[in-house]
């Protein structure tokens, strides 16, 4: 049995060539293994150097000091953890992009330099490459210093790499086995430096050098720059660096809905989120705290404990979605990750499958993080064979085309599949209660609706031709329904499905455009011209727009109204902003007065319970009710009278 300080030795030089092969772009271990050996490590000398590593020796090329250096951050994967560092302040959120750090340095406007981590001290300069990424601006406008330094992810989405790997393979290059470590592998190399324009690069940081002038001179150009965290992302996104989701979060409920919102984000997105970054956002308390020399004091990463599990996978099934894409689930022997049973691995689009070569009968390790939808990870075991495609939609048996990224059903008019989560899409954006997916379907089935509009065109009659529905259900989802025509204009907008848009998104844009005609004149340039609007979403919502043209007016038509969109008045600091509620049971005092207090408080009240909701409000928490029951199965919490007005006074309960 090896002593104490050989188990020591053994776990710092694991750890140190586990580090190197992750930084180098080859790592041979998953994430949650090597968090777990840093642990090991920790527990028994929590100060070894191997820890305090920031990351590894600078692959190749010209090495370039970094200062201040580029650290690391403290991590948790303790909710208890994190409130407790969060204390009562304000914090700014932002997702966690898993790509390679970059820095981008900037003189008299000019992208001057591009450097890798590294070691945290000296990295690698990859200028040359950068120069082909999209998102890295050549030049910069309205500088608050001559010199300054822009820290950020690069990283490369689930189709670029389908894209990418296509254009390596034709060049007899070696094919690349994952988006983040191809990043790596490419700011490594000595040729092909086109091949960066497959990456994105986003920015969650804007530094003073101290090389340039005195560390008290960097923190006084900071200091009359900006005051808070979210002004630097404010200014970010003014010169029109991309920036992942960012909230400015008051309370424990922001906190924990924002990881709710990174958590969904996580199951849907091409990008690699592998957590949440929080920052103090009172910028002198960074420089009050300092750092360490492996993190600073005033960010903490937020990670979920992942698991990871191999699994057969047993057959396909291919789903269309509202869009038309059609894209592939992987069918597995069950297996147990973090809790749950597992029987469907997510794998985002068909150049998925043709990448990886995927088919029935192969073994995959799969991982599953934070309870969202388990994803594929690699392939452990491959049968021989190839992949195979379906030639038909699933849903309307029209012929597919493949686009090097997609599978594309183009029957847009009557595919079934996509007028169900079209419709579907509508329901949720206009709030319509009891309308549920099963219900939808039923009327699809019996051809009372085709179109959003023709939900509103519906009598009692008709809602009395679905199974098992009686005339009180059938009355009440009539007039739900009609109470729906009148709703936000962003809840309108969002209704669409225009490709590219969400709800946040809607509302940013609707700042400058306060109305619809506004948005159909808008230009390219006009859109662009906001912050957070690249030129492909701005092409993408013109697009849209055009070709929704036909539905808003089928929508006029039967008397929907989009109320017009008003800048929000609520402070930053009310109580409730962001948070959403049900009202249930009865109260001592009426619904309205309850409602009306939330929405001033900068909530919102609606009327169907789900895991977006921030809590239940009423008197009784055992209440049988389905309302109470589904809260009671999603771990929604129950407020009663007496707390929700201690919440509405900035008190803890």
């Amino acid at each position: 049995m090896p002593s104490k300080r050989e188990t020591i030795d053994q776990l710092a030089e694991q750890v140190l060539f586990h580090k190197r092969q992750y930084y180098a772009g080859h790592p041979l271990i998953s994430d949650v293994a090597y968090d777990q050996l840093e642990e090991e490590l920790r527990a028994l000398v929590p100060d070894h150097p191997v820890l305090t590593l920031i990351g590894a020796e600078a692959v190749e090329g010209e090495k370039v000091p970094h200062n201040p250096p580029m650290l690391s951050l403290g991590k948790t994967y303790d909710l208890g953890e994190l409130l407790a560092w969060a204390k009562d302040r304000e914090l700014v959120g932002t997702f966690k992009v898993d790509g390679v750090a970059l820095s981008l340095v900037y003189k008299g406007g000019q992208l001057a330099l591009a450097k890798t981590r590294g070691n945290g001290f000296f990295g690698e300069d990859v200028t040359a490459k950068i120069r082909w990424v999209n998102d890295c601006p050549a030049k910069l406008q309205k500088l608050p210093a001559d010199e300054l330094e822009i820290r950020g992810e690069l990283c490369c989405s689930e189709s670029q790499f389908a894209l990418l790997f296509k254009e390596m393979e034709s060049l007899g290059l070696e094919k690349p086995s994952n988006p983040r470590n191809i990043v790596a592998g490419i700011l490594g190399r000595r040729q092909y430096f086109e091949l960066a324009r497959y990456f994105q690069f986003f920015a969650f940081d804007v530094i003073f050098p101290t090389h340039a002038q005195s560390q008290a001179r960097a923190l006084d150009l900071e200091k009359r720059s900006f005051h808070s965290e979210i002004e630097k992302f404010a200014w970010l996104n003014s010169q029109h660096f991309q920036t992942v989701a960012t909230d400015l979060l008051q309370t424990q409920d922001k906190i924990l809905a924002f990881l709710e919102k990174a958590k969904s984000f996580m199951a849907d997105s091409e990008l690699g989120i592998d957590g949440v970054v929080f920052s103090y956002n009172d910028l002198s308390l960074h420089e009050s705290l300092g750092t360490t020399s492996h993190h600073p004091r005033y960010k903490m990463s937020f990670k979920w404990q992942g698991q990871t599990a191999q699994a057969k996978i047993e057959r396909f099934k291919w789903l269309t979605s509202r869009f038309g894409s059609v894209t592939p689930v992987a069918v597995i022997e069950p297996v147990h990750l973090s809790g749950a049973q597992i029987t469907n691995v997510t794998l985002h689009n068909a150049s998925f499958v043709k990448l990886f070569n995927l088919k029935a009968g192969d073994t995959i390790e799969i991982i599953r993080s934070g309870e969202v939808i388990p994803k594929f990870l690699r392939v452990i075991k491959e049968l021989d064979g190839c992949y195979e495609f379906p030639k038909e939609c699933p849903s309307c048996q029209s012929p597919l085309i493949y686009d090097d990224v997609r599978l594309l059903c183009q029957n847009t008019e009557s595919c079934p599949a996509q007028q169900l989560r079209v419709i579907l899409n509508w329901i949720a954006s206009a709030e319509i209660d009891d309308l549920s997916a099963k219900r939808l379907q039923e009327m699809l089935t019996l051809e009372l609706v085709r179109h959003m509009a023709d939900l509103y065109r519906l009598s009692v009659e008709d809602l009395l031709k679905l199974p098992l529905t009686k005339e009180k259900m059938a009355t009440k989802l009539f007039n739900n329904i009609q109470k729906s025509k009148t709703l936000p204009l962003v809840s309108f907008l969002t209704g669409l499905g225009i490709n590219g848009m969400g709800k946040a998104s809607w509302e940013l844009l609707l700042e400058k455009f306060v109305t619809l005609d506004a948005l159909y004149t808008a230009k390219l340039t006009d859109i662009v011209a906001v912050p957070g609007f690249a030129e492909k979403t701005a092409q993408q919502i013109i697009n849209g727009l055009a070709d929704k043209k036909s539905d808003i007016a089928k929508l006029f038509e039967v008397g929907v109204q989009p109320s017009p969109f008003r800048k929000s008045l609520i402070s930053a600091s009310a109580p409730l902003r962001g948070q959403t509620f049900v009202i249930t049971g009865a109260l001592s005092r009426s619904r309205e007065e309850i409602q009306k207090e939330i929405e001033n408080a900068g909530g919102k009240v609606v009327g169907a319970v789900s895991a977006k909701i921030t809590a239940l409000v009423t008197e009784d928490p055992n209440s049988s009710s389905s309302k109470a029951k589904k809260a009671r199965d999603l771990g929604i919490p129950f407020w009663s009278e007496n707390q929700l007005a201690n919440k509405l006074k900035g008190l803890s309960s």
